[in-house]
């Protein structure tokens, strides 16, 4: 589409999973340390071009199907049941994106041991699943052999050798040839996004803007997903800021913007502890700080994606208020854009007709009495009387929304559990 430029694929993959480990302060760069290790063991098998990219991305990703932190915890635990259902579910989730189907197929394999695995696909594909295995598992051992990592290497190793029925030897053949190189070790220990990943990009492909929406959809999912009263929160947003855009004016590639913002606007909350987001009563002074930090964290997730400078400006912005007293960075009304006001609105629109812990879902009457109580002060009047005058049709937005996500989730084989 004229007018958005296009997004190197990898860059939002390894935003996006730096944003997923945030959730589990003892798994930061989980991701993003297989995917380095997938890259490095994937040349040294004879991966290439957009298979060595499939793969890479793959590492960056395994975890995906993985919602909330009990899910995390049994996981690391190798429940079987959490086991099987998170790589199913990544795989089906990450089929659905034309770009990222082969990630997918590796994703789909990468806790099947070799014994097995090796008899259910082609060799190409069970290798780079087996190889993710193998990655996944020694990123988690390296964290609990603990530092200096040159001096655990060889224990690391050792246990390597002796895992022929859950490895590949091929894999463990490339893990003994690169691990004999100290900087392998070293790399992964003093772990640095840019160095180990970015920079090392062979290949990269490009998205479209009808393709980022997609991508940013599909990341909502898990973002959603983190509690029972957000599931389908994002996606109303969207829907709703979509509308407002389009009703004032905007161009086609500015409400792509605008759907892509609304997708990716509570990333942050990634970060935020799930006894937070969905405790029934009032914040603490101490939780409130955590929950307030949450729209600057998606500034930071967002500011590493080229070209996606008004995207963030409007992701980050949709607590700010028009009389200063929003935050995280108390703009005033001469500070917010178009963009960032319709986000704001959105955001207040669809979140008030949502079931929340501490209440139900408004009814009309009560959502105009709230919107009017804002405008002006904190949401802009022209966008919100837009909305007030509208408010049956912005609901049915967000009902349908809803709707939409939850056949997306049929389609996934995800049962929803109260």
């Amino acid at each position: 589409m004229e007018g958005f430029p296009l997004i190197p694929l990898e860059s939002i993959i390894f935003a996006l999973s730096e944003a997923l480990d945030s959730a589990d302060s003892q798994l930061v760069s989980h991701q993003l340390r297989v995917s380095y290790i997938v890259r490095i063991l994937g040349r040294e098998l004879g991966f290439k071009g957009q298979e060595l990219e499939a793969l890479v991305i793959a590492g960056a990703l395994h975890d995906l199907g993985l919602f909330t932190a009990e899910e995390r915890v049994r996981a690391l635990e190798e429940d079987p049941q959490v086991i099987e259902k998170h790589t199913v579910l990544g795989y089906r989730m990450l089929r659905e994106f034309p770009y990222l189907r082969r990630a997918a197929e590796f994703i789909l394999h990468h806790h099947t041991p070799w014994e097995k695995l090796k008899a259910e696909t082609n060799e190409q594909t069970a290798l780079g699943g087996n190889l993710i295995h193998l990655a996944d598992t020694l990123e988690i051992w390296v964290r609990e052999y603990g530092p200096p990592v040159l001096l655990r290497a060889p224990r690391i190793l050792d246990e390597f050798r002796t895992r022929t029925r859950d490895f590949a030897p091929p894999v463990i053949e490339a893990l003994r040839k690169e691990g004999q190189k100290e900087l392998f070790w070293l790399r992964l220990e003093r772990f640095k996004k840019e160095t180990e990943l970015i920079f090392q990009v062979e290949h990269s492909t490009y998205l479209p803007c009808q393709d980022m929406e997609s991508l940013a959809a599909l990341f909502a999912v898990v973002v959603d997903l983190k509690s029972p009263f957000t599931r389908i929160h994002s996606a109303g947003v969207a829907s709703v800021a979509a509308w407002l855009g389009e009703a004032v004016g905007f161009s086609k590639p500015l409400l792509s913007y605008l759907k892509v913002a609304g997708y990716l606007h509570d990333l942050g909350k990634l970060s935020v502890p799930e006894r937070i987001l969905n405790k029934p009563g009032p914040l603490t002074e101490e939780e409130w700080a955590i929950m307030k930090a949450h729209p600057f964290v998606t500034y930071r997730i967002l500011e590493k994606i080229p070209h996606f400078e008004t995207i963030n400006a409007w992701a980050s912005a949709h607590h700010e208020r028009l009389d200063g007293r929003g935050y995280p960075a108390r703009l005033s009304s001469e500070n917010l854009s178009p963009g960032a006001r319709i986000l704001a609105v959105a955001d207040v629109t669809t979140a008030i007709l949502e079931d929340r812990p501490y209440r139900p879902g408004m009814s009309l009457s009560q959502a105009r009495e709230v919107l009017r109580g804002l405008s002006d002060k904190a949401l802009d009047p022209e966008i919100t009387s837009l909305v007030i005058r509208n408010l049956d049709h912005a609901r049915d937005l967000v009902v349908r929304a809803r709707e939409r996500r939850l056949e997306r989730f049929e389609t996934w084989g995800y049962i929803l559990e109260n």
